[in-house]
Parts: structure tokens; C-alpha cells; sequence
């Protein structure tokens, strides 16, 4: 009677092994997801509106004439990301070279 309790055990163990391992194998993607959703967000560091290269402040008082620069933010690769701030808090979000040329967020150029 023994034997069969330890089989029935060992055989319902058997079941439940892959499931086990297949909720671990989620739980390292999410780290790893969640790892890499952390360096996009560290992508751009903050900066004074008053460090923006002179062009890109021209670009955008000429472009954007009802905003104003709210925030700055510089990438590792020398382009900015300029969050604009109008009437009624309406807010927008370019991206611009040094030398004050806008840039699409999926332009690889």
C-alpha cells in the first residue's frame, strides 16, 4: 500500500514539473523585459533649457511659436528631446540634432 502512495506521488509530481518550469521561464522574461523598458527610459538626461545648442532654441521659438520649451533632455548620441508646453497645459514632444534640424522618434538617420 505504501508503493502505491509513492507512485501516485512521484507520478502526480511528473504532472506538475513542466508547469512549474514553464512559470519560471516567464518570470526570467519579465525581468529581462523589464530591464530593458528601464534603459529606454534612461536614454535621455535632463538638461537647462538654457544648455540647448542656440539652433535648436531658434528652430523651435520659429516653428513652435505658441509653445515654449518646457523641459530639455540630451541622448548619448547628441539629440534632443524638447517637451513644448502651451496654453491649457497642452504639451508636445519633438526631437531635434545639434544643429536644429527635427527628427522623427524612428528616424534611424
Amino acid at each position: 500500500m505504501k508503493k502505491i502512495a509513492l507512485i501516485a506521488i512521484i507520478g502526480f509530481g511528473g504532472f506538475l514539473a513542466p508547469e512549474m518550469y514553464a512559470q519560471d521561464e516567464i518570470a526570467e522574461f519579465d525581468v529581462i523585459d523589464f530591464k530593458s523598458y528601464e534603459y529606454e527610459l534612461q536614454e535621455f538626461a535632463e538638461i537647462e533649457i538654457v544648455e540647448l545648442p542656440m539652433a535648436v532654441q531658434d528652430a523651435a521659438a520659429k516653428d513652435f511659436e505658441k509653445l515654449r520649451i518646457y523641459k530639455a533632455f540630451i541622448a548619448k548620441d547628441n539629440t534632443y528631446k524638447i517637451i513644448l508646453k502651451g496654453k491649457d497645459n497642452y504639451t508636445k514632444v519633438v526631437f531635434a540634432s545639434a544643429n536644429g534640424e527635427w527628427i522623427k522618434p524612428n528616424d534611424k538617420s
